[in-house]
């Protein structure tokens, strides 16, 4: 699917009479569909907001249950499922909410699917069955069952069908949501649609980088807070949207604190032989695009550097990296794919990015013999999985790391107590 159909106020508009305006024409409510899988970290902290979104916002809820993962949408399930429990817990901190400290066990975890299926698909139903689970909290266990099977593929079919392919994910407007962190935007637009039920402001917003600011003056030594010399190692991949957001606030970051980058690019997950299917590409743009402009960061485009593009860039990094214009390198090599719409796979366009950074092209290349980068990019690889990482974009401050430019408020936090 094109980019700028992606982007544009025409799809908005579509999607939102297809499954906004046409079918709750006749319905008091509008209608918010939320997938929620019962072993899932994060299906059980949004859980436990729904109730919040119900008093605060006239609208209903429809609940359905499915499977923490779909097959061939994790790239390596045990460090994803070791990460979204210290997440989920990360989150329960910050909204004070239940936290957790292992998975339920396999019969906690039928018996809650079977009474989920026998039970009223009601927010305070929902909470309680959550509970029971993770606590293991039940009397008596139920054996699994052909309809309990049936059911949550039906609802698995459908979320695919709608176009996602995650758990805890909340549908609106043929728009999606995906946990407490995007919970911001699905008040922003229950907001702009006048469907509050009260003057409350928005509530899930902890994630938010303090005082951020994309155009941060580099000259501007009045906002530097000095920490110590420790890097802000930034795990990029050129091709990820997510990586170009972090990027640029990780930027941000170094300035406010005065704390330097080191760049560590990782291939993408394609050029690694790795699966990318049609709803994750698809969601993962949209949503970038939306965070983007939140945070004012500029998205206009997307000229896909995959393969040669990828090759190119990498090949001038190492070069860029020892003259010390790394960060400069990479701002322009983004810039040129998610701002620009200029086309990476052909070497006179990194030319024109090398000499836009007084970086000498003929000399990149012939360094580049002598520096492989696909031997620098696998070790960045390895140190990314040394991490407990497995794809980016991942940040680290000294002994502070995350994944996903939605936690660089760890990297801030650990700035700031840096400073003090």
């Amino acid at each position: 699917m094109k980019a700028a159909w992606l982007r544009s106020q025409c799809r908005v508009f579509f999607l939102s009479f297809k499954y906004l305006y046409w079918p709750n024409l006749f319905a008091d409510k509008p209608l918010v569909e939320v997938y929620l899988a019962l072993n899932d970290p994060h299906s059980f902290m949004l859980v436990q907001v729904l109730g919040d979104l119900e008093r605060r916002f006239n609208i209903k809820f429809k609940l359905l249950l499915v499977y923490e993962t779909v097959p061939g949408i994790t790239i390596d399930p045990k460090l994803m499922r070791n990460w979204a429990l210290k997440d989920a817990n990360y989150i329960a901190q910050q909204y004070g909410l239940k936290s957790i400290d292992q998975y339920p066990s396999t019969k906690a975890l039928v018996t809650g699917q079977q009474i989920w299926q026998l039970s009223p698909k009601t927010v305070e139903h929902a909470v309680m069955i959550f509970n029971q689970t993770w606590f293991d909290e039940f009397d008596f266990y139920y054996n699994t069952s052909t309809p309990l099977i049936n059911f949550q593929i039906k609802n698995q079919q459908r979320l695919m069908n709608k176009g996602h392919y995650l758990p805890a994910t909340l549908f609106f407007a043929g728009d999606w949501f995906v946990g407490i962190d995007r919970l911001i935007h699905l008040e922003e637009r229950l907001t702009k649609l006048g469907l509050n039920a009260n003057e409350e402001p928005h509530k899930y917003t902890a994630n938010s980088l303090v005082d951020f600011n994309f155009t941060a003056n580099v000259k501007d030594q009045q906002t530097k807070v000095k920490v110590s010399n420790a890097p802000c190692e930034v795990f990029v991949s050129l091709r990820s949207p997510y990586s170009y957001l972090g990027f640029e606030k990780a930027k941000s970051l170094s300035l406010k604190y005065d704390v330097p980058l080191v760049i560590k690019p990782i291939l993408p997950m394609v050029m690694r032989g790795l699966n990318m299917p049609i709803n994750k590409a698809r969601y993962i743009y949209t949503d970038a695009h939306r965070e983007a402009k939140m945070a004012k960061i500029p998205f206009h485009t997307f000229n896909d550097p995959i393969g040669k593009g990828i090759v190119n860039c990498y090949e001038i990094f190492s070069y860029a990296e020892y003259k010390g214009k790394a960060v400069e390198f990479m701002s322009a090599a983004f810039e040129a794919i998610y701002v620009k719409n200029i086309d990476v796979t052909q070497h006179h366009v990194i030319k024109l990015i090398c000499q836009s950074i007084d970086l000498d092209y003929s000399a990149a290349l012939e360094y580049a013999k002598e520096h492989d980068w696909q031997q620098w990019s696998d070790v960045n690889q390895a140190d990314l999985e040394q991490l407990g990482f497995w794809g980016v974009p991942c940040f680290k401050f000294q002994e502070t790391y995350c994944w996903g430019q939605d936690r660089l408020v760890q990297i801030e936090t650990a700035m700031k107590d840096d400073s003090n």
